[in-house]
């Protein structure tokens, strides 16, 4: 049977309006998508690593802090190309290492800084940690015929239910850089004993910037 010219119509517009309302649910969910993902490696980025502590809130997790060394020697030498693939290997080995952990996230929080979250009811930093060392172990191939090995600084720590998360961070960048003075390539756990630090309200400075700077402005006097 043949609807009415108006019907018709009537239903065409209920399908293109359907279709649109579909496609801007699309586009939305699309960009809320990418506002959390780092677009080099598919992991999250720096808002999806918030989000992902978000859901963890009133659980104790356990966060490892990942800090490339020697990564930018990688740029200088063979060109940004072959840092990017480079780092794109180590999201890839990152993210396997936590495949059988449920809830667990990896994040791209800056150039060669990546950070692992895990929800733990006790600390498994150390597995974490180790992880992370034994998944960087194997060379990875920058450019053809290029393979380079690649060493971290790792700060972990457990941190449990209602601990503020930016002390938590920064106790977990300590002990990274605590790592890098000691030549990298290695773990330090922050201890539970210790405390966590004090963090100003404002934009949080790096304890490496910092001492990047100290030495310039000593080079420079």
């Amino acid at each position: 049977m043949l609807l009415p010219a108006a019907a018709a119509l009537s239903l065409a517009g209920h399908v293109w309006a359907a279709q649109v309302a579909r496609t801007q649910r699309s586009r939305l969910a699309q960009a809320r998508r990418d506002a959390t993902t780092d677009p080099l490696t598919g992991l999250a980025n720096r808002a999806g690593l918030s989000a992902a502590l978000d859901d963890l809130d009133g659980e104790s997790y356990d966060l490892v802090l990942v800090d490339l060394d020697r990564f930018k020697p990688v740029n200088d030498t063979w060109g940004h190309a072959a840092g990017d693939r480079l780092l794109v290997e180590i999201a890839r080995r990152l993210r396997a290492s936590l495949e059988d952990i449920e809830d667990a996230v990896v994040a791209r929080i800056g150039g060669d800084e990546f950070v692992l979250v895990a929800p733990s009811s006790v600390p498994l930093v150390h597995y974490l940690g180790a992880e992370v060392i034994s998944a960087l172990r194997e060379p990875i191939e920058v450019a053809d015929g290029i393979a380079v090995s690649v060493t971290a600084s790792v700060g972990a720590i457990h941190a449990t239910a209602g601990e503020d998360r930016s002390r938590v961070m920064a106790a977990a960048d300590a002990a990274a850089y605590e790592c890098k003075l000691r030549g990298g390539d290695g773990l330090v756990e922050h201890h539970p004993l210790s405390g966590l630090p004090q963090v100003e309200p404002r934009p949080l400075v790096r304890m490496r910037e910092m001492a990047a700077l100290t030495n310039a402005l000593g080079v420079a006097a």
